[in-house]
This record gives C-alpha cells, sequence and structure tokens, in this order.
C-alpha cells in the first residue's frame, strides 16, 4: 500500500497524508511531502485547505460562464447584423416595389434633367418589351395554324385548313 501511495503522490504532485491502525490500535502512516506538514495544513488552516480544494472548481465555473456569455454575446451580435440586413433588405423592396409601381406616375414637370432621361429610358424599355412580347405572340399564334383575332393586325395572311394557303 505504502508503494502505491508513494507512486500517486509522485505522479500527481499531491499532498498525502495515510494512516492506518492495526487491529490492536497501533498506528501506521505515509506522508508526502511530510506528516507534520500535511497534518498541519489539515489541522489549522481549515479555511486555506477548503480554499484550495474548491479554487480550481471555482476558477473552471467562471470561466465557463465567461465563455458562455461571450458565446451568448457573439451569438447576440450576429443576430442584430442579421435583423438589420433584414430590415434594409425590406425597406429596399418596399421602394423598389414603389418605385417600380408607380414610376410612370411622376409629374413630368417636376423631373430634373437627369430624371427625365431615365424616364425617358424606362418608356423606351417598356416600348421594346411591348413590341417583343407582342411579336411573340404572333409567332405562337401563326405556328399553331390557328386564326388570328381580328383586332390583332398581322403582317401574315390567315390560313384556311391545315396545309392550305
Amino acid at each position: 500500500i505504502y508503494k502505491k501511495i508513494s507512486k500517486l503522490s509522485t505522479l500527481c504532485g499531491g499532498e498525502i497524508l495515510f494512516i492506518i491502525f492495526s487491529s490492536v490500535g497501533k498506528p501506521y502512516w505515509f506522508g508526502h511531502p511530510s506528516i507534520e506538514f500535511v497534518a498541519k495544513r489539515f489541522s489549522n488552516a481549515s479555511q486555506h485547505f477548503l480554499e484550495t480544494t474548491d479554487a480550481p472548481i471555482e476558477t473552471y465555473q467562471k470561466e465557463r460562464i465567461n465563455l458562455l456569455v461571450q458565446d451568448f454575446n457573439d451569438v447576440q451580435e450576429q443576430l442584430d447584423v442579421i435583423k438589420e440586413k433584414q430590415k434594409e433588405i425590406a425597406l429596399a423592396q418596399r421602394s423598389h416595389v414603389t418605385e417600380i409601381r408607380h414610376w410612370w406616375k411622376a409629374p413630368i414637370d417636376q423631373l430634373n434633367l437627369r430624371e427625365l432621361y431615365e424616364q425617358e429610358e424606362r418608356f423606351t424599355g417598356f416600348t421594346n418589351l411591348i413590341s417583343i412580347t407582342r411579336d411573340k405572340k404572333i409567332v405562337a399564334i401563326s405556328s399553331m395554324h390557328a386564326p388570328m383575332d381580328e383586332d390583332v393586325p398581322s403582317a401574315f395572311p390567315p390560313r384556311y385548313g391545315p396545309n392550305l394557303q
């Protein structure tokens, strides 16, 4: 037993006091670094003993709490950034939708020169989009061999029958 206790104190670097009593009451002991040192520390300074045994646990708990608080603060900052971006996106979408819906309603006489050029570009784009869409529908209608509506002007002659012109 003494050899094992000695190895334990050497490996762990701890202070050990081991006392055993025989059946007749004779004490046998082992202490490291000495019996007196460990006995004094245990008997006279119980407050210091409790501080030294609880200190590593308290230090670990405080460090763990600090790490958890730091992680929480990091996540909270990320959440705040995400919420701010969502607000910016929602605001941009609302202003973009409003701008797209009402760009033609702006009073022309109140626009400056740059805004007038922008308005002209929008109208040109809109006119081109109408022309392209009209041409696509004409091609689609003529490829289906279906007669066109009378109110849609066409450069293509109407067809009569599946293969007749």
